[in-house]
């Protein structure tokens, strides 16, 4: 008898503690960060695909690319996706929580990057992705939960756009799935790219880190079109296979760490550290590439 009393207050509580907003919504990632120095993969060289789980056609997309395509009026006031802009420029940014007043539970995160003043609402109460007709954006529809004090974020119906400034690009049928998690007063993101035409893998990055500063400034980011380069409006620039200007799909060049030319095509091959067993018995181009030919993102 005394054991069969007990149980119920002891389910009462158990069911308590799984219900409890405050339990089960403990805000880890909110506030302001200013972002940590990263490395990129590949060699710098621009057009670089090492490291890279690009598919065929990814390749080719890369090595149709042209530097003049920023020129192009449609493009001049193209925004920086939001999944690029965490990856790419280092960039100052402020997360915040939207509370529900009755319930006090959190119903969506939202973020802001100063890189181009891009923004992102990350929907926490549970709603359904829109069908795959739905409009697609620069920041995309995302909806997160939490594991344990991680932060699990999947974003889909992006643009399509660049994952670098210079030739990599991801698809519009692309899925970004990133895991948020705060270590003191370091926050982390962890981008796992899910992408069925341009990636041959998914595509893991690991390097974006912010440290929490309530005094960083975020600035306004305008912009305003202006003719740099005159491209007529319609032209498409644009390379055909084999053409390309830039220096890692010269196979003649070499760069400043002798990075054979078959590595800097790219592929699932090239993520891993057994390649570079294979890379030391490949030819290394003869000649050094010219002045500034490393690439930025």
């Amino acid at each position: 008898m005394l054991l069969k009393k007990a149980r119920v207050p002891l389910l009462v509580l158990l069911g308590a503690l799984v219900t409890c907003p405050a339990f089960a919504q403990t805000d880890h990632i909110s506030g302001s960060w200013r972002p940590l120095p990263r490395n990129q993969d590949g060699s710098g060289m621009i057009g670089d695909l090492a490291g890279v789980p690009v598919s065929p056609a990814g390749r080719w997309k890369a090595e149709s690319w042209s530097p003049d395509e920023f020129d192009s009026s449609e493009w001049i006031c193209r925004p920086h996706a939001w999944d690029y802009s965490l990856e790419g420029p280092l960039s100052a940014l402020r997360l915040w929580a939207d509370v529900d007043q009755a319930t006090q539970e959190i119903i969506a995160y939202r973020g802001h990057i100063n890189q181009a003043e891009q923004e992102t609402v990350i929907w926490m109460d549970g709603r359904p992705h829109p069908p795959a007709s739905a409009p697609h954006t620069w920041s995309g529809f995302s909806t997160g939960e939490w594991e344990g004090d991680t932060l699990v974020v999947t974003t889909t119906h992006l643009k399509e756009t660049y994952l670098r400034r210079w030739g990599i690009q991801r698809s519009d049928r692309a899925v970004v799935r990133n895991r948020w998690k705060r270590m003191g007063d370091f926050l982390q993101a962890t981008s796992i790219l899910y992408d069925p035409v341009f990636m041959a893998e998914p595509y893991i990055r690991t390097t974006m880190m912010w440290v929490d500063d309530p005094n960083v400034a975020l600035e306004p980011y305008p912009c305003e079109e202006a003719t740099e380069v005159a491209v007529p409006r319609g032209t498409v620039p644009h390379f055909l296979p084999g053409q390309s200007i830039l220096p890692s799909w010269n196979p003649q060049w070499s760069d400043a760490f002798g990075t054979p030319f078959e590595a800097r095509s790219g592929g699932p091959e090239t993520q891993y550290p057994e390649y570079i067993a294979k890379m030391k018995k490949m030819p290394k181009p003869p000649t050094p590439a010219p002045a500034r030919s490393g690439g930025g993102r």
